[in-house]
């Protein structure tokens, strides 16, 4: 082998070794390049991750918001339905007092009136004439009309005493006005 021949195959081993080296480093970038590509690609698939599970969040948050929200409503409901109950049993007891009132407002006119009757026998100036009462000497000097008022409370006061025949006024140990409802004899 000539000197030629040496030298050829030196520099054919040469260029073949710069061409592996220059092989090997461009396969190293291409490598780099891609692991720097798929570590971006997970990087982004992550981040769209993260951008899921804040939507997930929220809609769990407006799911449990909807669920306080009917439940919050439902109880208003429920109150608003107790509180037409209470006033309906509110109303009934008023309207079972209302007979009481009124029957306790008659004994007390009764009493009004039978304590005035009482006061008319023990006044010496006032005299019974006519189904009137008639004060003798008025304030100028001739006979007047006693207060016409007493009189038509007094009348009413005996209608009703002869129309409530059923109950009996009582008075119990504070001293208030009851009325007790008793059967009639009339038939």
């Amino acid at each position: 082998m000539d000197t030629t021949a040496l030298i050829w195959i030196i520099v054919a081993i040469v260029v073949v070794a710069i061409i592996i080296v220059v092989a090997v480093v461009l396969s190293r970038r291409n490598s780099a390049k891609r692991l720097e590509a798929q570590h971006a690609k997970a990087e982004d698939l992550r981040e769209d991750a993260r951008r899921t599970e804040m939507a997930a969040r929220e809609r769990e948050a407006q799911a449990a918001q909807a669920r306080a929200d009917s439940a919050s409503a439902a109880a208003e409901a429920e109150q608003a339905k107790a509180r037409a109950a209470q006033a309906s049993i509110e109303a009934e007891r008023a309207a079972a007092t209302v007979g009481d009132h009124q029957t306790d407002a008659a004994a007390l006119r009764a009493e009004q009136a039978e304590t005035l009757r009482k006061a008319d026998e023990v006044d010496p100036a006032v005299t019974a004439a006519d189904d009137r009462r008639i004060v003798r000497d008025g304030p100028d000097g001739h006979a007047a009309d006693r207060d016409a008022e007493r009189t038509d409370r007094e009348a009413a006061a005996a209608d009703h005493d002869a129309v409530r025949t059923d109950s009996e006024v009582i008075r119990d140990q504070n001293g208030n006005i009851r009325s007790e409802v008793r059967p009639t004899d009339r038939a």
